[in-house]
């Protein structure tokens, strides 16, 4: 599901790689943060994350600043959906966790929702960061 937090992510990805291409190489959070209309405190929070999740780099004080971890191009919008949260492109719980529901081996719409998710999946990788930027 896309919620507020990966949208937020996914703006932050695209600014760093906008930088990337211009041979910028790190940004404050703050000058994101106001470029791409994202609460200052919540950045932070997702900086954290993203760090954590190999996308990207933060260092403190004088020259510091968050940069891509990767290439624009080697980092996809599913890595960027994992990074921020676990099920961050899940459509359906029963798809990931089958044995929670005594039901998914009979179940038509987990047949269904298996395969959209694969499609999903297959879709989100094939797009990098790199392709969305301007």
């Amino acid at each position: 599901m896309i919620t507020r937090e990966t949208d937020y992510s996914m703006r932050l990805m695209i600014a760093l790689a906008e930088r990337h291409h211009k041979g910028i190489d790190s940004v404050s959070s703050a000058d994101v943060a106001e470029e791409m209309a994202i609460p200052y405190r919540f950045l932070r929070k997702l900086v954290k994350r993203l760090v954590s999740g190999g996308l990207i780099e933060s260092r403190r004080g004088k020259g510091g600043g968050v940069t891509l971890a990767r290439k624009p191009n080697d980092i996809s919008l599913f890595d960027v959906l994992k990074a921020t949260g676990p099920r961050g492109a899940e459509l359906s719980y029963c798809v990931s966790e089958p044995d929670t529901c005594q039901r998914a081996p009979l179940c038509r719409l987990h047949r269904e929702f298996k395969g959209i998710q694969g499609e999903v999946d297959k879709r989100l990788k094939a797009v990098s960061v790199s392709d969305l930027v301007k």
